[in-house]
């Protein structure tokens, strides 16, 4: 498992530490895939909370690639449609093309944004398409 905080590592760190956890501990999945969507979930974390704070939470279990991005605004995702004159618009289809699953958990205190990869479906086309709306998960 590996944690990244905030208050020890700027985003830049966060994609170095998922680089180097990938290169040890899960080969099978997709490494830039991957430091991509941790990459693009911190970054709206630094961008759409009021401090900024954030962790990382990776993990395998069970074939399946975690990554828990936990952030302190309760406000959920807005996906939009990309803006490729002004820019944005795009870190959510991003995440959500390159998963198996994109989920949002909301808690006391923020919510986590959790992206997983399972180890069978690696292949890029088994990979859905997104539909630009948040999963929610349900208690």
């Amino acid at each position: 498992m590996l944690v990244i905080e905030s208050r020890a590592a700027d985003t830049a760190e966060a994609r170095r530490a998922t680089a180097g956890y990938l290169r040890s501990a899960c080969p099978w999945a997709d490494h830039e895939a991957v430091v991509l969507v941790v990459s693009e979930l911190v970054g709206n974390a630094v961008r759409h909370t009021e401090r900024g704070e954030w962790n990382v939470c990776l993990r395998i279990e069970n074939a399946t690639l975690t990554a828990d991005v936990q952030d302190t605004s309760s406000a959920l995702p807005a996906p939009r449609r990309p803006d490729l004159a002004e820019g944005g618009g795009m870190g959510w289809h991003i995440a959500e093309d390159l998963t198996s699953k994109l989920t949002v958990l909301p808690h006391p205190g923020g919510k986590t944004i959790r992206a997983e990869w399972h180890a069978d479906d690696a292949a890029p086309a088994k990979h859905r398409v997104g539909s630009g709306e948040p999963l929610m998960a349900s208690h």
